[in-house]
């Protein structure tokens, strides 16, 4: 069985990226622009792991990382915050979430995307 990642990022060439690797490491993946499509890609499909930037136009990452845990149907959906390393939010955001949602700093290496990805649907398997 294939687990399903949503990647949301506004950037395509990163999109790109992290969508291949992730691709290549047997995932599927849904692709969203923006934390809007995101919210609407979890709400109507089954989704493993949503993977997204913090910094997305109208509807950032975290914005919508609060909305998805406060709903039912996403709630225990792990996910994945992407940060620029410059961002002086970040060294809060996992207090901040509760410890509910892992920080990937910018820029990361396609391996560490799919090995945390792997890490993260397999603890989610044996809930």
């Amino acid at each position: 069985m294939a687990y399903t990642v949503m990647l949301a990022e506004d950037d395509p060439a990163l999109l790109e990226e992290a969508a291949d690797a992730l691709r290549g490491a047997g995932f599927k993946v849904i692709e969203a622009v923006d934390g809007q499509a995101a919210l609407q890609e979890a709400l109507s499909r089954r989704v493993d792991l949503i993977v997204m930037d913090t910094s997305m136009p109208e509807v950032g990452g975290l914005e919508a990382c609060h909305c998805l845990k406060a709903m039912r149907k996403t709630q225990n959906i792990p996910v994945v915050l992407t940060v620029a390393k410059r961002d002086p939010a970040a060294r809060t955001l996992g207090e901040r979430t509760h410890g509910s949602v892992r920080v990937l700093r910018k820029p990361f290496l396609p391996d560490e995307l799919v090995s945390l990805a792997r890490q993260l649907v397999k603890r989610k398997s044996l809930i």
